[in-house]
């Protein structure tokens, strides 16, 4: 039953990534402007699609996106200035948050009145991003048949997702031990170094009496 709350759960989480989002970001000069930023946590080798279609405005703002993620190598995934209407296609390099940074910039000689742009997001990953309508007109496929693929390619995800969890798993498993057998060497040193301590006090006392003719 456990399991397959998990896979559930997974599953949720692999067709979840497809709701899009609308906010408004107000335009702010481009030195030390305040940028908004969405993430998504993603595994490695998953295939990605980020929209963003930024709606009609007051002039003299610009819209600029960045994606990038947060693993050691930062790895970029795209970038534009004067967003309008873009699509962009990936596959994460990493297991890492993949970041997607919006800045809407003011232009030069504009006041800054709080003027403000509509953003449109939406990403999705994994069997949500293929684009099957596609597929199905180069590959001449059925309906039925689009739909088992597309259920065939859903499942590949949550397959990887548990493997990766299996993985993940495994590894903090091993640094736990690794970590208890270090507390546990610690505390025979300790121990160790009490006894040897206390045993050192004892002679030294009994050493300082005896010289004392104390006992």
């Amino acid at each position: 039953m456990k399991a397959v709350f998990i896979v559930f759960a997974i599953l949720a989480t692999v067709l979840g990534i497809c709701s899009a989002l609308e906010f408004d970001l107000v335009a702010t000069p481009e030195t030390g402007g305040a940028r908004r930023c969405l993430s998504q946590w993603l595994p490695m080798g998953t295939h990605v699609r980020v929209k963003a279609k930024v709606l009609p405005g007051f002039p003299g703002q610009m819209v600029n996106m960045e994606i990038h993620d947060d693993s050691p190598h930062v790895n970029q995934y795209g970038a534009r200035r004067q967003v309008d209407d873009a699509t962009f296609r990936f596959d994460t390099q990493a297991h890492a948050n993949v970041i997607v940074c919006f800045q809407n910039v003011l232009e030069a000689n504009m006041p800054n009145d709080g003027r403000s742009k509509t953003i449109q997001f939406k990403m999705e990953s994994g069997a949500m991003a293929e684009d099957f309508h596609k597929v199905q007109q180069e590959e001449k496929l059925k309906p039925m048949e689009m739909e088992l693929r597309r259920l065939a390619m859903t499942l590949d995800d949550v397959q990887d997702e548990l493997q990766y969890l299996k993985q993940r798993e495994s590894t903090l498993r091993d640094a736990n031990e690794r970590m208890n057998s270090r507390v546990k060497t610690f505390s025979f040193v300790s121990i160790a170094v009490l006894v040897g301590v206390a045993v050192y006090q004892v002679l030294y006392l009994r050493r300082f009496f005896q010289q004392k003719k104390l006992i």
